[in-house]
């Protein structure tokens, strides 16, 4: 999911689209109800900006129907949660190119377990 919606991200593309793919995804892996968490404490944001607020523009979520511009930087950021277990989640800082995006997060790309 977080690597599709990352292909996706260009210049032009637009951020409730992205978010909207996000969710296609979720449900077709069969998280619909774990997706960026329970009902009530759900999150309704897989990628926020990044700049003097801790959350800012651009969003990737719901009722945000703006474009990627190049330059600008956002946290993506989808997670499943699963109540009393835990959840599963990959976070990228990531810079809006020409071409796509690039991450900026200097760290390997493996899963591992806290």
């Amino acid at each position: 999911m977080h690597d599709e919606v990352l292909a996706q991200a260009r210049p032009g593309a637009d951020c409730e689209d992205l978010f909207r793919k996000a969710v296609r995804i979720a449900e077709k892996l069969g998280y619909k109800d774990s997706f960026l968490g329970p009902t009530r404490l759900q999150t309704k944001f897989i990628a926020h900006g990044i700049g003097l607020e801790l959350n800012e523009p651009p969003f990737l979520a719901l009722g945000h129907s703006y474009p990627l511009e190049q330059g600008m930087t956002f946290s993506v950021e989808p997670k499943i949660v699963f109540p009393g277990e835990g959840a599963v989640g990959l976070e990228n800082t990531v810079l809006v190119t020409r071409n796509g995006v690039e991450i900026l997060t200097p760290l390997e790309q493996d899963i591992f377990v806290v």
